[in-house]
């Protein structure tokens, strides 16, 4: 009896492993995920999970700490007549496509004063067809006084009248109908109230440019200085019609800005002409002491001129902008504990692996590129590469490549939020996620086939295949 019991053991053993045996490893490793998977989910509470992953701003930018909108500036180019031609203007574009900017600021100008109305018409109708949101307010300094006078350059003569109101609301009106912008201000660093304008001026000009200006938003008011600003907000009664507060900040006033978002009360506040320039030794640059205190946008001042007008790419002062507000991720997965990373860093081809915790380097960092309806595609920010699935097929390895064509809907990606709070990583013409295969990494095995991620079937819902994105910056 006792040998029967045996046998019957034995045979048992054999039925099991035949069974497995006629599984793939991959299945065997997604039956003991599944099962792993609906244990944590019972036991883990949602709200303890502390998530890193910064929500995208309305145009699915990812931007550090509070801003929503992050917008270039080529004033200076259409003022001095810069863009002479397409190609110059094109490779502009590029270039705040490579920034990674979601609007961009032009000039109005007074009439018959454009140096370039044909290269400024182009630069417009392009970068609205990019994408671009449009911030238009007045060429230099005093600009609402200089298009009441009719000119660009030279001495402004007094405002301090209704001719000049009138001029000046009537040629906002007239650019806004022709030129459809996002926001507009009527000024720019035209000095605080009584200075150039009258506070009563400011009320009339902005209440009659209020809903008049073919659906744009108005902005102000850009004043010289921080001070200026928060004078601007109490002495007058703009807040009626802005959706913007915006001040410049020119004076290096940096501990002005808590009383000039007091004063804006409700209204998002922009730095509406900002640099990364170092001025005086130990303080902060405009940009650093903006992004500090919180504000919800900033115009990067004269940021055309930090792009190469030959190739579009960025120099590296347009790289040092793009590093100050880009918000970059690692991707951390849930079982393994690892991020990843280009196996070669800068080859292309080069598998996804799997690498330390504790790497923290560029390689090991991403940038979330939009596209469109909630996809985008993950950057490397060390090698400028982009990573997608070698095929549809499950197990498909996971590769860093520089360039696609058309859509690129292999190179396209999107989160989906799983009960525990940790994201299931989607690739937009799979359909399938992206996962760990096990928790080896480049530390431990040196082998790129050993440690590469790959994409899983639909149907896997386990721990290796959800991931936290990680503030990197």
């Amino acid at each position: 009896m006792l040998k029967m019991k045996h046998l019957s053991y034995c045979l048992l053993t054999v039925f099991v492993f035949l069974t497995y045996s006629c599984s793939t490893i991959e299945e065997i490793e997604n039956e003991l995920e599944t099962e792993q998977s609906s244990i944590d989910e019972t036991v883990l509470d949602p709200k303890s999970k502390k998530r890193n992953f910064k929500a995208p701003t309305s145009t699915g930018h990812h931007y550090v700490e509070n801003l929503e909108y992050v917008l270039g500036d080529v004033k200076q180019a259409q003022i001095t007549n810069a863009y002479t031609n397409t190609t110059i203007i094109d490779n502009a574009l590029d270039g705040f496509e490579e920034m990674g900017v979601n609007g961009i600021r032009i000039a109005i100008f007074a009439d018959n004063v454009n140096p370039n109305e044909t290269m400024y018409d182009y630069f417009y109708t392009q970068a609205k067809a990019r994408g671009f949101k449009i911030f238009a307010n007045p060429a230099q300094g005093s600009g609402g006084a200089r298009i009441a006078n009719g000119i660009l350059n030279g001495t402004v003569a007094s405002v301090k009248n209704s001719t000049a109101t009138n001029a000046l609301i009537t040629r906002i009106k007239a650019f806004a109908q022709q030129y459809s912008c996002d926001w507009i201000n009527p000024f720019n660093e035209d000095s605080r109230p009584g200075t150039l304008w009258y506070a009563g001026q400011f009320n009339n000009i902005y209440s009659a440019l209020y809903g008049q200006v073919n659906g744009a938003e108005l902005i102000g008011s850009c004043d010289w200085g921080i001070e200026a600003g928060i004078l601007s907000l109490q002495q007058t009664n703009i807040k009626n019609y802005i959706s913007i507060a915006s001040t410049h900040n020119l004076g290096f006033q940096h501990s002005l800005w808590p009383d000039y978002i007091a004063a804006a009360g409700s209204l998002p506040v922009w730095d509406s002409e900002t640099n990364n320039n170092v001025k005086y030794t130990g303080v902060a640059t405009r940009i650093d002491a903006a992004i500090a205190a919180g504000v919800d946008g900033i115009v990067l001042y004269n940021s055309w001129n930090t792009i190469n007008n030959t190739t579009g790419e960025l120099k590296s002062a347009g790289q040092d902008l793009k590093d100050k507000f880009t918000q970059y991720y690692y991707l951390k997965n849930k079982q393994s504990l690892k991020k990843i990373k280009p196996y070669s860093d800068v080859l292309e081809n080069s598998l996804i692996v799997q690498v330390p915790n504790s790497w923290s380097g560029t390689f090991s960092q991403w940038e979330i590129v939009p596209t469109d309806n909630g996809y985008f595609r993950f950057r490397n920010r060390g090698s400028k590469m982009y990573f997608r699935p070698t095929n549809s097929n499950d197990y498909s390895d996971i590769y860093s490549v520089s360039s696609f064509s058309g859509s690129g809907t292999h190179v396209q990606w999107k989160t989906v939020t799983a009960s525990d709070g940790y994201l299931f990583i989607q690739n937009r013409a799979t359909g399938k996620n992206i996962r760990s295969r096990n928790d080896d990494d480049i530390d431990i095995n040196n082998s790129e086939s050993a440690i590469k991620i790959n994409q899983a079937p639909t149907s896997w819902t386990g721990d290796r295949t959800k991931w936290e994105l990680i503030k990197a910056n």
